[in-house]
């Protein structure tokens, strides 16, 4: 019995050992890729619905994709003279300021693949319908509803603001892989993005994704 447990012992590090050159797992080879974009926008729009999301689902990229969502774009804070409250200024206006907290409520309480899919479905429209996206895709949307009515715009985008204004964008959507913002890739990032996607997660991995061989 002893030479047994001897014996096992002797054969754990084989069994629970990395050895080199196995590669990442799972969770670690996730590409970070952050989308800094407006509700409102039209680039934002064209670039989620005819870019982003058919190169997840085409591609089967969401398993080693992780995603991050920034509602926010080229929008800022200011303090209100009278109240000296902090407000918050968007380039489509006051509409697209409350779609963009609407957005982020729902990132936060969905979830980031069910969030992406609704937003997908808003951004069919400048209306940004909520409530049939919600039917169509038989989400409970009440916990984002809840997040937007009980607290300020500004609050709600601050964290997103926090990130976004790091950056000092100058158009919308940004694209960022693993928080290394090229501003002068950007139109290439855009129309080319299962492209660049391959490229950066060959750089990031060692690791050419099976759909990427006929993209590179």
């Amino acid at each position: 019995m002893n030479k047994i447990f001897g014996l096992l012992f002797a054969l754990c590090p084989l069994l629970v050992w990395p050895t080199p050159g196995n590669g990442q797992s799972p969770d670690e080879s996730r590409l970070l890729v952050a989308i800094h974009y407006e509700a409102l926008c039209p680039d934002s729009m064209s670039f989620i619905r005819r870019r982003l999301y058919d190169a997840l689902q085409d591609n089967d990229w969401w398993s080693v994709t992780d995603l991050k969502l920034y509602p926010f774009g080229k929008a800022g804070f200011y303090n209100n003279t009278s109240t000296g409250e902090r407000q918050v200024f968007c380039q489509h206006g006051v509409d697209e300021c409350e779609l963009n907290a609407l957005h982020a409520c729902i990132i936060e309480t969905l979830g980031i693949r069910k969030a992406f899919n609704m937003i997908y479905c808003m951004l069919r429209s400048y209306s940004n319908e909520l409530d049939s996206c919600s039917r169509s895709m038989g989400v409970d949307v009440s916990k984002a509803r809840r997040c937007k009515a009980s607290r300020t715009t500004p609050d709600i985008l601050a964290p997103y603001g926090k990130e976004t204004l790091k950056l000092g964008i100058s158009f919308v959507p940004t694209i960022v892989f693993e928080n290394d913002f090229d501003p002068y890739a950007q139109r290439s990032i855009r129309n080319n993005f299962e492209r660049h996607f391959c490229r950066q997660y060959l750089k990031e991995f060692n690791i050419k994704l099976p759909t990427c061989s006929a993209i590179l």
